[in-house]
């Protein structure tokens, strides 16, 4: 593994301050600073990266008073000038085009007062050993500019390489991850892991989980362990489930009273807690979807096609197809298709939407002239119009 340390500027801890700056930088506005921005500063963003008058205006000031915090000199515009500019060929000569170069000097503008060979290029070269191509280092450093100064993103691959068997989904992460991303992925990222591991959950499983939704992984350790005894409890999702990671997104995405509620709508239709258990059990995602959808699938499929509790918790996938969009416009054509004595009549309309909308069409539409005009009147769309396999009312 290889080890990094911070380094450091001006006497000050590079990590420390710019965890400070990066809090400042995020709620600092022009209207809330009364010093003056620093014309000479603000002419170079103009004249040399294109910044509006606007924009460089507020990026002296946000400059200015960093300064006045830190308590540091001002440079002649001579010495600053040659910084600025050597900085510039950096971040262009590493892949940074001129729109993620003002990106960084807006949100970082102290970036600018860096020594490229001891500040700079040690933080490219530790990217470069972990993997990361130039352009990759581009596009972390525009998504986040903190990346260039903070020894925390160093630190976050290092745990995600500990994590992550892919070089690749480690690159990935971490090129869409902002500061509260990297900071939860330093704190939280191998306790939590730690956790799933005692309960028994494969880490291929939660390899794959995590690239897949990484935030729900990060969370605060102890939200994290709670979240992790309510899967069980609240859910009834055992840890040995395949549905297990799926019940602790959910769960990790939403509030104990927003779960009740939804719990409460399948309770307003009749059924049992067990029963809405036992529901969750085959398909957790069912609580994802919104109340109003859940309540009009449910009038629709036990009210007026009389389907019993029973029958929706042994063919869970119902209820996450689209009722506009699948289920009703399919139940239609297949009551036209038995009308005319085209399909049995016991053929189930569980069975046809399980075909993605090629296969429904080349089985119940185009061989029966006389139906594409009803497919016509409920789909919106052309029996003989090529479509794109599985696109329509798919699952959520």
């Amino acid at each position: 593994m290889l080890k990094v340390r911070c380094y450091y500027n001006n006497g000050v801890k590079t990590l420390n301050f710019v965890s400070n700056l990066q809090q400042l930088l995020l709620y600092t506005t022009p209207s809330s600073i009364s010093e003056k921005p620093n014309p000479p500063f603000a002419n170079y963003l103009v004249e040399n990266l294109g910044f509006s008058k606007q924009n460089a205006r507020s990026t002296s000031t946000k400059l200015d008073r960093l300064r006045q915090i830190r308590n540091t000199k001002k440079v002649s515009s001579y010495k600053f000038t040659k910084k600025a500019d050597s900085v510039v060929e950096f971040l262009k000569q590493n892949e940074l085009n001129d729109s993620q170069i003002r990106i960084v000097v807006s949100s970082l503008p102290l970036v600018l007062f860096s020594k490229v060979d001891k500040t700079l290029k040690p933080k490219l070269e530790l990217f470069l050993k972990f993997g990361f191509s130039k352009s990759d280092f581009a596009e972390v450093v525009s998504v986040n500019p903190f990346a260039l100064l903070s020894c925390q993103f160093v630190r976050a691959i290092e745990v995600l390489k500990d994590v992550l068997s892919y070089d690749d989904d480690v690159i990935s992460i971490m090129t869409k991850s902002n500061w509260t991303t990297v900071s939860s992925i330093c704190n939280n990222l191998k306790p939590n892991v730690a956790l799933l591991l005692e309960y028994g959950i494969p880490i291929e499983s939660i390899r794959k989980r995590f690239v897949q939704r990484p935030s729900q992984f990060l969370r605060k350790t102890q939200y994290f362990k709670d979240v992790l005894i309510r899967v069980e409890e609240k859910l009834g999702i055992p840890r040995d489930s395949l549905m297990f990671l799926h019940g602790l997104s959910l769960l990790a995405s939403f509030t104990e009273e927003l779960i009740e509620s939804k719990f409460g709508v399948f309770e307003s239709f009749g059924w049992m807690r067990s029963d809405v258990v036992a529901l969750i059990r085959r398909n957790p995602y069912c609580l994802a979807l919104s109340e109003a959808r859940v309540r009009r699938s449910l009038e629709f499929l036990m009210n007026e096609l009389g389907y019993e509790r029973d029958y929706l918790v042994s063919h869970c996938a119902l209820l996450n197809y689209s009722l506009e969009k699948r289920i009703m416009p399919r139940n239609k054509i297949l009551l036209a298709l038995k009308e005319k004595g085209l399909i049995k009549m016991d053929y189930s309309l569980y069975s046809s939407l399980l075909l993605n909308e090629t296969q429904f069409l080349k089985r119940f539409v185009l061989p029966f002239e006389e139906i594409h005009e009803i497919y016509a009147k409920h789909t919106g769309r052309s029996a003989v119009r090529p479509l794109t396999e599985g696109t329509v009312g798919d699952e959520a």
